[in-house]
């Protein structure tokens, strides 16, 4: 169960991911880059909230700030990128898996095969217990930094707001999120395992940046970083990963907001890296007729 969890909470850092694949333009060309917490507005209708999150267990990162906790308890609705709710933990298992009666050792090679056993040990999982992962599903685990307290900015907005019986709804489901990696031809899901692999050594110093950019608010920093985090990896798949990972997404959340933003009353909980940019949800909601305004 633990490696589940760690699985699906890794749903939530899927444009982390994306900083050793893709390149992005410009931070000082790019819209709203300063700024976590954007209230939506839109005449004759409630306010709503767009928030940015990041996936870390920092006690500061946890320490909502007053403004956030104002416009979350103001808000009927929370709305987060996936609902997490048990039927999608038990969704995002069944995923993981080879389901051809195929194990992992006949898709890597064996010195591929033996490279990701010994990063898995890392992680405690012995050799018999990764046999039957698929390949995008080990990159996902490894790639994710190590969990302490298991507590995540979205998973307590989320128990937050049950507990203060809000409703909670998810803008896309664990299947479309978990398919942006399934759908990839196994040829690119082993590309992707061995990428990992090749930069497990950077990831720590890639989330610190992340972080202490997210702390500063920074939505620039954290564009900068792909430019930067720019890899001499596979191009073609860094390409896929841009269009499948942000910009097909971003467009998603945006379209599925369209009906309740126009009620109002949100408040919307997305992966820092959703926000900003020319394809960013910030831009999509003001070209869609919102007045988007910073307030934290």
């Amino acid at each position: 169960m633990k490696t589940v969890r760690r699985l699906f909470c890794g749903i939530f850092v899927l444009t982390a991911f994306s900083l050793v694949w893709q390149h992005r333009a410009m931070a000082e060309d790019a819209p709203f880059t300063y700024g976590l917490l954007f209230k939506i507005e839109q005449t004759g209708t409630p306010a709503s909230y767009l928030f940015g999150t990041i996936h870390s267990e920092d006690e500061r990162v946890l320490a909502f700030p007053r403004e956030v906790n104002e416009a979350f308890e103001a808000a009927g609705t929370l709305y987060v990128e996936v609902d997490m709710d048990p039927v999608n933990l038990l969704a995002s298992m069944t995923a993981m898996f080879i389901d051809d009666g195929r194990e992992l050792s006949q898709i890597l090679g064996s010195s591929l095969y033996q490279e990701t056993v010994n990063a898995a040990s890392t992680l405690g999982l012995p050799e018999v217990a990764i046999r039957h992962y698929k390949p995008w599903a080990l990159a996902m685990m490894l790639s994710m930094p190590p969990a302490k307290s298991g507590q995540f900015m979205d998973l307590v907005l989320y128990q937050r707001a049950i507990q203060m019986n809000k409703k909670v709804a998810g803008l896309e489901t664990v299947r479309e999120q978990l398919d942006l990696f399934d759908k990839l031809d196994e040829a690119d899901q082993v590309t992707f395992l061995r990428e990992t692999l090749n930069n497990l050594d950077q990831l720590p110093t890639i989330f610190q940046a992340l972080l202490e950019s997210y702390l500063k608010r920074d939505l620039g920093a954290l564009m900068a970083l792909n430019d930067q985090m720019l890899q001499e990896g596979d191009a073609q798949l860094g390409e896929k990963f841009q269009l499948a990972v942000v910009d097909e997404r971003n467009l998603r959340m945006a379209n599925r907001l369209e009906v309740p933003l126009a009620q109002g009353g949100l408040f919307v909980a997305v992966g820092a890296l959703h926000l900003p940019g020319e394809k960013g949800l910030l831009r999509l909601l003001e070209q869609r007729g919102y007045r988007v305004v910073r307030i934290y």
